[in-house]
């Protein structure tokens, strides 16, 4: 009796491992780049100049990056674009870089833009030449028909601006729907995440069965023995 309880608890801690593993891993609604338009503030290419680390209470973080834009595909046409997004990938953050160059999608409002790993994004090849469908990483003929034709951002030397904490009403993740607006990271799924609360309460309901199989097994064991 007591090797088939152990058995037993082995194979639901393996169950915990697995569900606390997957619930983590960022997962995103799939969009096709027309709605990945019309649900974005700002759509722009742009080179990274600057990327920052702001915490904030959930505990991932944030990470900002200061774009500096060549061609503008929707929303208000500017040399400088200030986006923040998660600084942990399970939690749908898209990795910036200094001196790397992408196509942004983002939410939020205009002076508190966000982006994540579910809003479109690409590496583009460094300059400044508008897209093509042979730049690669899925700029696909479909993509470059919704973005239409950009306004070339005319580079005037304006300052870089400096990094600031984003200011999220709602919310504070970028891979959330900010309230009143319509966010970039709102493709991502609830459980996306360590903060997601699926992951967390299935491992707590998986916790529960264990000590209530140890309990059960333990207490028949006991009469076994004593009859």
């Amino acid at each position: 009796m007591t090797a088939r309880v152990l058995a037993l608890l082995a194979l639901v801690a393996g169950l915990v491992m697995f569900t606390g593993g997957t619930a983590s891993a960022c997962q995103c609604v799939e969009r096709g780049p027309q709605d990945q338009m019309e649900s974005a503030v700002a759509v722009f290419a742009g080179t990274v100049t600057r990327v920052g680390v702001s915490p904030d209470e959930s505990g991932g973080g944030h990470v900002i990056a200061v774009l500096r834009a060549d061609h503008v595909y929707k929303g208000q046409t500017r040399e400088w674009f200030q986006v923040s997004t998660r600084s942990q990938g399970p939690a749908c953050g898209y990795d910036f870089a200094a001196g790397s160059r992408h196509l942004v999608f983002a939410g939020g409002r205009d002076e508190a833009l966000t982006t994540s790993s579910c809003s479109g994004n690409a590496s583009l090849p460094a300059g400044d030449r508008p897209l093509r469908r042979d730049d690669g990483n899925g700029l696909t003929r479909e993509l470059i028909a919704a973005l239409g034709t950009p306004t070339r951002v005319r580079h005037t030397g304006a300052a870089e601006p400096t990094i600031a904490e984003p200011t999220i009403a709602g919310s504070t993740a970028a891979g959330s729907t900010a309230a009143g607006s319509t966010a970039a990271g709102s493709a991502a799924t609830e459980s996306a995440g360590p903060d997601g609360g699926t992951g967390v309460l299935v491992a707590a309901l998986v916790a529960v069965g264990v000590v209530a199989l140890a309990a059960g097994g333990g207490w028949a064991y006991r009469r076994r023995s004593s009859s």
